[in-house]
């Protein structure tokens, strides 16, 4: 696991004159892969240690529109996939009120300047920093040469015509483009949670569900419908089913996970699971009678059993 720094001062002192990729990576897509392997190429040129460097909450949270942005990695998924590339650290800076007030050429000064004293930034086309947003690569560009060090602006992957970035990898999650967004994002998308007591109708239907409480309460949640999933238990995956809905056939009107494990029996309450969606199978509906919702999910469970055997 890469080394995790909460403080700059920390990161000063084990990763000193680096080369940094900064941003807030949501999703640790193939876009932010592109700057990352162009900060570790930076290094290993300069012989200078790599870290990223990133915000625990997003900003947006914190400063952005009401409902809040929703999240396509909480920071300790963002973590473990940070550490699938070959970085010296990650610097995680607390994203405060205070901090969002901090204007962004004096950040640039105080922190990648006079404390970490980088040998060079990567940062993809977009960026954005510093209060209101205002600092961005060509502010960067312009300290650059103040403060000595080099910026590197990595443009945007183009796949399938338009522009890999988060926005569009939200947009694609909640319309259940679940395949199409893990092109992108360059792996399966994930919600990890902890299995809670529900109502228990998941056994008098035949199958079983495990209720999935997300531990980010910002987490997205994928368009409504019925998905075709892997369940990682520990070190165990298992293939499953999840609904994601409101139950209209019982007519409730509170949005539920639930997820019925194939071939499995066990108590999971109170247990850390993490899903990952692999296909969308339907769409969400109203059944005329709970007869016909029972034969739909053995129809559902078939499905999945089809996509997962492999």
């Amino acid at each position: 696991m890469t080394t995790v720094l909460r403080s700059v001062e920390d990161a000063a002192k084990y990763c000193p004159r680096a080369v940094i990729a900064a941003g807030n990576f949501d999703g640790v897509h193939r876009g932010h892969g592109a700057i990352i392997e162009q900060a570790i190429g930076r290094s290993r040129a300069l012989s200078a240690p790599c870290m990223v460097v990133t915000f625990d909450p997003h900003p947006q949270l914190v400063v952005g529109r009401k409902p809040s942005l929703p999240i396509l990695t909480p920071t300790s998924q963002k973590l473990e996939l940070l550490s699938q590339y070959e970085i010296d650290a990650v610097l995680v800076i607390p994203f405060t009120d205070e901090f969002a007030r901090i204007e962004a050429e004096s950040f640039v000064k105080a922190t990648y300047a006079d404390a970490l004293d980088i040998q060079e930034i990567v940062v993809g086309y977009s960026h954005n920093f510093g209060r209101h947003g205002r600092g961005d690569r060509l502010l960067l560009e312009r300290l650059s040469e103040r403060y000595g060090f080099a910026v590197q602006v990595v443009q945007p992957i183009q796949m399938e015509g338009s522009s890999v970035n988060s926005s569009h990898i939200r947009a694609l999650l909640a319309a259940g483009e679940i395949q199409a967004a893990e092109h992108l994002l360059g792996h399966a998308y994930v919600i990890a949670g902890t299995v809670v007591r529900g109502d228990g109708r998941g056994s008098q239907l035949r199958y079983p569900t495990a209720n999935v409480a997300a531990h980010d309460p910002h987490a997205l949640i994928p368009k409504r419908g019925v998905y075709a999933v892997r369940v990682r238990l520990e070190a165990t995956v298992l293939n499953g089913v999840m609904n994601i809905g409101t139950r209209p056939t019982f007519g409730q009107d509170v949005e539920h996970c639930e997820v019925h494990i194939l071939d499995f029996e066990g108590d999971l309450y109170n247990r850390t699971i993490e899903v990952e969606f692999v296909e969308r199978i339907r769409d969400e509906k109203r059944f005329p009678s709970v007869e016909a919702l029972k034969d739909q999910i053995t129809k559902d469970v078939h499905t999945t059993y089809n996509m997962l055997k492999a």
